[in-house]
């Protein structure tokens, strides 16, 4: 199987989780290291010294349009991974960068195979200035931090913005969490996800349903839709029915708040014991004993099961906001696709209904030991402006990690409104979970998920699954922990 391919039959929390294990062979790199996911301030794997060069000076004149002093006539060497976004709002913000630095030479190239292409380059001692790390193919974060090869990224955040803004006042809650690496930020990711539950407009117009804000809600719709010969989900079981485990714990996290995701990222003893985590298993175990899923999911894949969603067998799906792209030559040219949060468990629920899990994702990194460096920054500078942010979410339907950058309403889907709307209404009140990514547990919550949705475990046999996987990863010294915060 050729790797665009491999990509393409990966769901996107599985090409998310790769983009973090892949693992780059570089001279002095040990085996089997173990992928490093970020959290700000937490740990694990990183050297003293993430950055033997101050990339920040490019030896140019600086001023307020030109921060890192990047050279005239100098040139910058860009890589960008060309998969689902496609190349050309890079392209865009390469001919952007060119007019504000006349002389200076912007050369875009694009690949999926960015590890293959690029290990041999940073073991030559030629990286690229800046580059989309990204993809089945992408290189291992961890292997990089510990040999010194990605350049501290600060002076991006604190630099003015195009907009002569400082550029960290301009990004979204979170979007450099994922990027930090004990206490250093190393990625730049671009790219905003934020999942939800997904239907159709049209389809709860002509129902007269409304979106369920409590899972009492749920249920009731729940019925209502089995009334149309619909059932209210659809899951994949070959590969994706952790996307409701996704559901559960966000709607966990809602109830109980930022102690349930911590305790759940720690690995902690007793992370499936918590109140808000029984109650989010117990309530999915409800739907599935009230027989909400559409029967036969566990031989399919998530491109069926997103297929039957949009074409009428199911009714709602839980997902990430790139469902629209991912769906878009199957879905119905009237589906008016939109979203809402996950519904709260309780009325005493800690985080109002509006929350959302919402995680940056997409890494732009720059290299230490880049040539031009300082162009690498400055070419993310430019990405991150209004203009060039709102020119990627006009042409690939997903928001940037960039505030207040978004076409206009009649340039944007009912999708992309939905999720813009959910990002506004949300503020502050976002949050993210790591665990399955930080210790590769993807595979293992396929099956035990799997299994409970068919109907054959409990909800507890569900939750004391997890968490025996919980208690061997964190009794096992051999694997590398990571702090929490």
């Amino acid at each position: 199987m050729d790797t665009s391919q491999e990509s393409q039959d990966m769901t996107p929390l599985e090409r998310l989780g790769a983009s973090r294990r892949r693992f780059l062979a570089l001279a002095g790199a040990g085996g089997g290291a173990v992928a490093l996911a970020a959290c700000a301030g937490g740990g694990g794997g990183g050297s003293e010294d993430s950055s033997d060069s101050d990339v920040a000076d490019g030896g140019g004149e600086k001023s307020d349009d030109n921060p890192f002093g990047v050279k005239d006539d100098s040139k910058v060497d860009i890589v960008i991974f060309d998969g689902g976004y496609g190349d050309e709002y890079a392209k865009d913000a390469g001919k952007a960068f060119e007019k504000l630095h006349e002389g200076v030479t912007a050369k875009v190239n694009s690949t999926v195979n960015i590890q293959p292409e690029l290990q041999p380059r940073f073991v030559g001692g030629n990286p690229p200035d800046v580059f989309d790390n990204s993809g089945a193919q992408s290189m291992n974060i961890s292997a990089l931090i510990n040999q010194g090869e990605l350049a501290e990224l600060q002076s991006l955040l604190d630099a003015k913005g195009v907009d002569g803004t400082a550029v960290k006042d301009t990004l979204l809650p979170g979007a450099t969490e994922p990027g930090t690496y004990s206490g250093k930020f190393l990625a730049m990711n671009y790219v905003y996800t934020v999942y939800a539950l997904w239907f159709s407009t049209k389809q709860f117009d002509k129902n007269g349903w409304s979106a369920p804000k409590t899972w009492d809600d749920m249920m009731s719709l729940g019925e209502e839709i089995k009334k149309t010969k619909a059932y209210p989900f659809s899951y994949g079981g070959q590969n994706a029915s952790n996307y409701y485990q996704e559901l559960a714990l966000s709607m966990a996290i809602k109830e109980g708040g930022d102690e349930v995701r911590k305790k759940l990222d720690s690995l902690d003893a007793k992370a499936f014991e918590q109140d808000a985590v029984v109650k989010a298993y117990s309530a999915i175990e409800d739907a599935v004993k009230a027989k909400f899923f559409a029967p036969g999911g566990e031989g399919i894949k998530h491109t069926q099961a997103q297929t039957d969603w949009v074409t009428g067998k199911s009714v709602l799906y839980p997902s990430g906001s790139w469902i629209e792209n991912e769906q878009r030559d199957v879905t119905p040219d009237d589906y008016a696709m939109t979203a809402a949060p996950v519904p709260l468990l309780s009325d005493g629920a800690k985080m109002p209904y509006e929350a959302i899990h919402g995680a940056a994702g997409e890494p732009f990194v720059v290299p230490s030991k880049a040539a031009n460096g300082a162009g690498g920054l400055e070419f993310l500078r430019v990405m991150l402006s209004k203009e060039q942010a709102t020119n990627f979410t006009k042409l690939t339907g997903s928001p940037t990690v960039v505030k207040d950058a978004a076409p206009s309403d009649k340039d944007a889907s009912t999708a992309l409104q939905a999720t813009l709307k959910m990002i506004s209404d949300a503020g502050t009140n976002t949050f993210t979970f790591n665990f399955s990514d930080w210790y590769d547990m993807g595979p293992d919550t396929v099956t035990q998920w799997t299994e409970f949705l068919s109907g054959g475990i409990s909800a507890e046999q569900l939750r004391e699954k997890q968490q025996k996987m919980f208690d061997k990863i964190r009794e096992d010294d051999s694997i590398d922990k990571f702090d929490v915060k």
